[in-house]
Protein backbone atom coordinates (compact mmCIF):
# COMPACT_ATOMS: atom_id res chain seq x y z
CA UNK A 1 0.00 0.00 0.00
CA UNK A 2 1.22 3.56 -0.63
CA UNK A 3 2.34 5.79 2.18
CA UNK A 4 -0.15 8.28 3.49
CA UNK A 5 1.14 11.20 1.42
CA UNK A 6 -0.09 9.36 -1.68
CA UNK A 7 -3.44 8.54 -0.12
CA UNK A 8 -6.27 10.94 -1.06
CA UNK A 9 -8.26 9.89 2.01
CA UNK A 10 -5.59 11.01 4.47
CA UNK A 11 -6.91 13.25 7.23
CA UNK A 12 -6.86 16.97 6.50
CA UNK A 13 -5.64 17.52 10.07
CA UNK A 14 -2.32 15.83 9.36
CA UNK A 15 0.75 17.97 8.73
CA UNK A 16 2.89 17.20 5.65
CA UNK A 17 5.31 15.38 7.97
CA UNK A 18 2.50 13.24 9.38
CA UNK A 19 1.39 12.37 5.86
CA UNK A 20 4.88 11.24 4.96
CA UNK A 21 5.26 9.15 8.10
CA UNK A 22 1.90 7.33 8.23
CA UNK A 23 1.43 4.21 6.12
CA UNK A 24 -2.04 3.03 5.17
CA UNK A 25 -2.27 -0.75 5.16
CA UNK A 26 -5.32 -2.91 4.48
CA UNK A 27 -4.65 -5.24 7.39
CA UNK A 28 -2.86 -3.10 9.99
CA UNK A 29 -4.21 0.04 11.55
CA UNK A 30 -1.33 1.85 13.21
CA UNK A 31 1.72 1.73 10.94
CA UNK A 32 4.19 4.56 10.65
CA UNK A 33 7.81 5.40 9.92
CA UNK A 34 9.88 6.78 12.79
CA UNK A 35 11.62 9.06 10.30
CA UNK A 36 11.23 12.81 10.05
CA UNK A 37 11.37 13.69 13.74
CA UNK A 38 13.75 16.54 14.65
CA UNK A 39 16.28 16.44 17.46
CA UNK A 40 17.17 19.23 19.86
CA UNK A 41 20.42 19.87 17.99
CA UNK A 42 18.72 20.20 14.60
CA UNK A 43 19.25 16.73 13.15
CA UNK A 44 16.46 14.65 11.66
CA UNK A 45 15.59 10.97 12.05
CA UNK A 46 16.10 9.16 8.76
CA UNK A 47 13.15 7.68 6.90
CA UNK A 48 12.94 4.06 5.81
CA UNK A 49 14.89 2.38 8.61
CA UNK A 50 12.49 1.84 11.53
CA UNK A 51 8.73 1.29 11.47
CA UNK A 52 6.17 0.75 14.24
CA UNK A 53 2.86 -1.06 13.95
CA UNK A 54 0.03 -2.98 15.53
CA UNK A 55 -0.11 -6.74 14.92
CA UNK A 56 0.48 -8.11 11.43
CA UNK A 57 -2.00 -11.00 11.45
CA UNK A 58 -4.32 -9.53 8.84
CA UNK A 59 -1.87 -8.13 6.30
CA UNK A 60 -3.04 -8.28 2.70
CA UNK A 61 -0.92 -9.27 -0.28
CA UNK A 62 -0.50 -5.55 -1.04
CA UNK A 63 0.65 -4.91 2.53
CA UNK A 64 3.23 -7.68 2.28
CA UNK A 65 4.43 -6.29 -1.03
CA UNK A 66 4.84 -2.85 0.57
CA UNK A 67 6.97 -4.30 3.38
CA UNK A 68 9.07 -6.13 0.81
CA UNK A 69 9.44 -2.94 -1.23
CA UNK A 70 10.69 -1.19 1.90
CA UNK A 71 13.18 -4.05 2.50
CA UNK A 72 11.75 -4.89 5.92
CA UNK A 73 13.32 -8.24 6.74
CA UNK A 74 13.33 -8.07 10.53
CA UNK A 75 10.20 -7.82 12.69
CA UNK A 76 10.57 -7.42 16.46
CA UNK A 77 7.43 -8.73 18.15
CA UNK A 78 6.70 -7.63 21.71
CA UNK A 79 3.68 -9.91 22.14
CA UNK A 80 3.43 -12.90 24.46
CA UNK A 81 3.40 -16.45 23.13
CA UNK A 82 -0.35 -16.57 23.80
CA UNK A 83 -0.93 -13.42 21.76
CA UNK A 84 1.23 -14.73 18.93
CA UNK A 85 -0.59 -18.06 18.90
CA UNK A 86 -3.97 -16.30 18.74
CA UNK A 87 -2.92 -13.94 15.94
CA UNK A 88 0.23 -15.14 14.14
CA UNK A 89 1.98 -12.61 11.94
CA UNK A 90 1.90 -12.61 8.15
CA UNK A 91 5.29 -11.61 6.77
CA UNK A 92 6.96 -11.22 3.38
CA UNK A 93 9.12 -14.13 2.16
CA UNK A 94 12.47 -14.18 3.90
CA UNK A 95 11.45 -11.94 6.78
CA UNK A 96 12.55 -12.98 10.27
CA UNK A 97 10.66 -12.54 13.52
CA UNK A 98 12.68 -11.57 16.58
CA UNK A 99 10.60 -12.49 19.61
CA UNK A 100 10.96 -9.98 22.45
CA UNK A 101 8.03 -10.59 24.81
CA UNK A 102 7.23 -7.53 26.86
CA UNK A 103 5.44 -8.68 30.03
CA UNK A 104 4.44 -5.79 32.26
CA UNK A 105 3.06 -8.20 34.85
CA UNK A 106 -0.42 -6.71 34.69
CA UNK A 107 -3.55 -6.83 32.60
CA UNK A 108 -3.19 -5.90 28.94
CA UNK A 109 -5.35 -3.10 27.58
CA UNK A 110 -7.57 -5.73 26.01
CA UNK A 111 -7.99 -7.57 29.30
CA UNK A 112 -8.80 -4.33 31.10
CA UNK A 113 -11.48 -3.56 28.51
CA UNK A 114 -12.97 -7.04 28.84
CA UNK A 115 -13.07 -6.66 32.64
CA UNK A 116 -14.75 -3.30 32.27
CA UNK A 117 -17.42 -4.67 29.94
CA UNK A 118 -18.03 -7.53 32.38
CA UNK A 119 -18.67 -5.00 35.14
CA UNK A 120 -15.59 -6.02 37.11
CA UNK A 121 -13.94 -2.57 36.95
CA UNK A 122 -15.00 1.04 37.08
CA UNK A 123 -13.87 3.35 34.31
CA UNK A 124 -11.62 5.23 36.76
CA UNK A 125 -10.00 2.01 38.02
CA UNK A 126 -9.43 0.82 34.46
CA UNK A 127 -7.76 4.12 33.55
CA UNK A 128 -5.50 3.89 36.60
CA UNK A 129 -4.47 0.33 35.71
CA UNK A 130 -3.43 1.45 32.23
CA UNK A 131 -1.64 4.52 33.58
CA UNK A 132 0.30 2.48 36.15
CA UNK A 133 1.32 0.02 33.45
CA UNK A 134 3.17 2.80 31.63
CA UNK A 135 5.15 3.57 34.76
CA UNK A 136 6.18 -0.08 35.00
CA UNK A 137 6.94 -0.39 31.29
CA UNK A 138 10.29 1.33 31.54
CA UNK A 139 11.50 -1.49 33.83
CA UNK A 140 9.52 -4.40 32.43
CA UNK A 141 10.44 -3.54 28.85
CA UNK A 142 14.19 -3.43 29.36
CA UNK A 143 15.02 -6.79 27.67
CA UNK A 144 12.65 -6.01 24.79
CA UNK A 145 14.04 -2.51 24.27
CA UNK A 146 17.62 -3.77 24.27
CA UNK A 147 16.74 -6.48 21.74
CA UNK A 148 14.99 -3.92 19.55
CA UNK A 149 17.82 -1.41 19.56
CA UNK A 150 20.45 -4.03 18.79
CA UNK A 151 18.25 -5.38 16.00
CA UNK A 152 18.01 -1.88 14.53
CA UNK A 153 21.78 -1.45 14.65
CA UNK A 154 22.49 -4.84 13.07
CA UNK A 155 19.48 -5.61 10.87
CA UNK A 156 17.60 -2.50 9.76
CA UNK A 157 15.16 -1.80 8.18
CA UNK A 158 13.21 -3.08 11.19
CA UNK A 159 9.53 -3.06 12.09
CA UNK A 160 8.52 -3.45 15.73
CA UNK A 161 5.05 -4.01 17.09
CA UNK A 162 2.79 -5.29 19.84
CA UNK A 163 -0.95 -5.98 19.57
CA UNK A 164 -2.46 -2.53 19.14
CA UNK A 165 0.69 -0.55 18.41
CA UNK A 166 -0.04 1.89 21.24
CA UNK A 167 1.19 0.78 24.67
CA UNK A 168 4.30 -1.41 24.48
CA UNK A 169 5.16 -0.08 21.04
CA UNK A 170 4.52 3.50 22.15
CA UNK A 171 6.95 3.27 25.06
CA UNK A 172 9.58 1.61 22.86
CA UNK A 173 9.29 4.41 20.29
CA UNK A 174 9.60 6.99 23.08
CA UNK A 175 12.79 5.32 24.32
CA UNK A 176 14.32 5.33 20.83
CA UNK A 177 13.36 8.94 20.20
CA UNK A 178 14.76 9.96 23.59
CA UNK A 179 18.11 8.31 22.88
CA UNK A 180 18.21 10.13 19.54
CA UNK A 181 17.56 13.48 21.20
CA UNK A 182 13.98 14.15 20.09
CA UNK A 183 12.29 16.51 22.55
CA UNK A 184 9.42 15.46 24.77
CA UNK A 185 6.74 17.51 23.00
CA UNK A 186 7.44 15.73 19.71
CA UNK A 187 7.51 12.33 21.41
CA UNK A 188 4.08 12.95 22.93
CA UNK A 189 2.75 14.25 19.60
CA UNK A 190 3.96 11.11 17.84
CA UNK A 191 2.35 8.91 20.50
CA UNK A 192 -0.96 10.74 20.08
CA UNK A 193 -1.04 10.07 16.31
CA UNK A 194 -2.45 6.66 17.21
CA UNK A 195 -5.76 8.30 18.04
CA UNK A 196 -6.31 9.60 14.51
CA UNK A 197 -6.07 6.06 13.23
CA UNK A 198 -8.26 4.55 15.95
CA UNK A 199 -11.06 7.07 15.48
CA UNK A 200 -11.24 6.62 11.71
CA UNK A 201 -14.72 5.16 11.26
CA UNK A 202 -13.45 2.62 8.73
CA UNK A 203 -10.67 1.37 10.98
CA UNK A 204 -10.26 -2.15 12.29
CA UNK A 205 -10.52 -0.75 15.81
CA UNK A 206 -13.94 0.72 15.08
CA UNK A 207 -15.09 -2.56 13.55
CA UNK A 208 -13.98 -4.43 16.67
CA UNK A 209 -15.64 -1.81 18.86
CA UNK A 210 -18.94 -2.46 17.09
CA UNK A 211 -18.90 -6.01 18.46
CA UNK A 212 -19.50 -4.69 22.00
CA UNK A 213 -22.86 -3.51 23.41
CA UNK A 214 -23.67 0.01 22.26
CA UNK A 215 -23.83 1.36 25.81
CA UNK A 216 -20.20 0.28 26.39
CA UNK A 217 -18.65 1.77 23.26
CA UNK A 218 -17.96 5.33 24.42
CA UNK A 219 -16.15 4.09 27.51
CA UNK A 220 -14.21 1.50 25.52
CA UNK A 221 -13.19 4.09 22.96
CA UNK A 222 -11.98 6.41 25.71
CA UNK A 223 -9.86 3.65 27.25
CA UNK A 224 -8.51 2.51 23.91
CA UNK A 225 -7.21 5.93 22.96
CA UNK A 226 -3.72 7.23 23.66
CA UNK A 227 -3.54 9.84 26.42
CA UNK A 228 -0.62 12.21 26.99
CA UNK A 229 -0.34 11.34 30.68
CA UNK A 230 0.36 7.70 29.79
CA UNK A 231 3.53 8.36 27.81
CA UNK A 232 4.47 11.35 29.99
CA UNK A 233 4.58 9.04 33.01
CA UNK A 234 6.96 6.64 31.25
CA UNK A 235 9.26 9.54 30.37
CA UNK A 236 9.02 10.89 33.92
CA UNK A 237 10.13 7.51 35.30
CA UNK A 238 13.15 7.46 32.98
CA UNK A 239 14.14 10.95 34.10
CA UNK A 240 13.28 10.64 37.79
CA UNK A 241 14.06 7.04 38.71
CA UNK A 242 16.78 6.15 36.21
CA UNK A 243 18.67 9.45 36.00
CA UNK A 244 17.75 10.42 32.46
CA UNK A 245 17.95 8.73 29.09
CA UNK A 246 21.77 8.47 28.91
CA UNK A 247 21.95 6.67 32.26
CA UNK A 248 18.92 4.55 31.36
CA UNK A 249 20.47 3.45 28.05
CA UNK A 250 23.80 2.52 29.59
CA UNK A 251 22.88 1.26 33.06
CA UNK A 252 19.47 -0.31 32.46
CA UNK A 253 19.45 -1.25 28.78
CA UNK A 254 23.14 -2.26 29.03
CA UNK A 255 23.98 -0.47 25.81
CA UNK A 256 27.62 0.45 25.39
CA UNK A 257 28.62 3.96 24.37
CA UNK A 258 29.61 2.48 21.01
CA UNK A 259 26.12 1.02 20.56
CA UNK A 260 24.44 4.32 21.43
CA UNK A 261 26.72 6.11 18.99
CA UNK A 262 26.01 3.49 16.32
CA UNK A 263 22.25 3.93 16.75
CA UNK A 264 22.54 7.70 16.41
CA UNK A 265 24.88 7.48 13.43
CA UNK A 266 22.52 5.07 11.67
CA UNK A 267 19.24 6.85 12.35
CA UNK A 268 20.20 10.53 12.33
CA UNK A 269 20.93 12.61 9.27
CA UNK A 270 23.97 14.89 9.66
Amino acid sequence: MPPADNNPDASASYTPLHLRRILHFDGALNVRDLGGMSTSNGQQVRFGLVYRSDDLADLSALDLAELEKRSVRTVVDFRSSEEVQARPSRLPPGATIVSAPFDRGDQTAGEVIESLVAGELTREHAHQILLDSYGRSTEAGIPAFTTLIRSIIDRSPVLFHCAGGKDRTGVAAAVIFSILGVDRDQIVEDYMLTNDRLTDQSSTFQLRLAEYPEESRDVLLALGLAKPDYIELALDVIDGEFGGIEAYAQNRLSLSLAEVDALRELLLEP
